[in-house]
């Protein structure tokens, strides 16, 4: 199983503020293909319908967090199907 390349304590702030929202997030890129260097964003992405009110408490969440790293939240129905095939592999569900 692929593992996010994230520190514990990093692992858990962003479970404390996903967990507050009930939707599922998955990441994908170099955080879970294990190429990653210390401030690589994180890439999320998520397949429901979230509200724009609440992407953007969920943004502001992350942004205001102590992650010492960017966080971008994409809708997968806005990926490009080519982009979409290739990171598919690569998902990892995180909430």
């Amino acid at each position: 199983m692929t593992k996010l390349s994230i520190s514990n304590s990093d692992k858990k702030i962003l479970e404390q503020i996903l967990s507050k929202y009930p939707y599922r997030f998955y990441a994908y890129g170099s955080r879970t293909k294990g190429t990653a260097r210390k401030y690589s964003d994180l890439d999320l992405c998520y397949q429901e319908e979230i509200p724009s009110y609440v992407l953007i408490e969920i943004k502001k969440d992350l942004e205001e967090s102590n992650l010492p790293f960017i966080v971008e939240l994409v809708n997968w129905k806005y990926m490009r199907p080519t982009f979409q095939k290739m990171i598919k592999k690569d998902l990892l569900p995180l909430s």
